[in-house]
C-alpha cells in the first residue's frame, strides 16, 4: 500500500467519523428540524439567525479546504489563496486559476 493510498484511506475514514458525529449530535440534540413548507431563503434566515458562529466557522474551514488544494495542485501559496478564499469567496478562486491557466 503506497504512501498516497494510505492518505485516501485516512482521509475517507476522518470524513466518514465526522458525519458520523454530527449525526450524532443532531440525534440527541432533542430538537426537530421540520422542513415542511420552508424554502432556502428561510433555511439560510433561519442558519444565520440562530448558528451564524456555525456558519462562520463552516465558510472559514471551506476556504481553508480550497486554499489547501489549490496549494498543492496548484504550487500557489496557502496564505495568500486562502486570504483571497475568505474575503472573495472560496469559488472566486477557481475563476482565477483559470484565467491564471488560459494566460499561460
Amino acid at each position: 500500500m503506497n504512501l498516497e493510498q494510505k492518505d485516501k484511506t485516512l482521509s475517507g475514514i476522518i470524513m466518514l467519523l465526522t458525519l458520523a458525529m454530527v449525526f450524532y449530535v443532531f440525534s440527541y440534540s432533542g430538537t426537530s428540524f421540520d422542513l415542511e413548507g420552508r424554502t432556502i431563503k428561510d433555511l439560510i434566515s433561519f442558519i444565520i439567525e440562530k448558528y451564524l458562529d456555525f456558519a462562520i466557522i463552516g465558510y472559514v474551514f471551506i476556504c481553508f479546504q480550497l486554499a489547501g488544494f489549490v496549494e498543492l495542485k496548484y504550487k500557489q501559496d496557502f496564505i495568500t489563496v486562502s486570504l483571497l478564499s475568505i474575503l472573495l469567496t472560496p469559488f472566486s478562486i477557481l475563476f482565477i486559476l483559470q484565467n491564471e491557466n488560459d494566460e499561460d
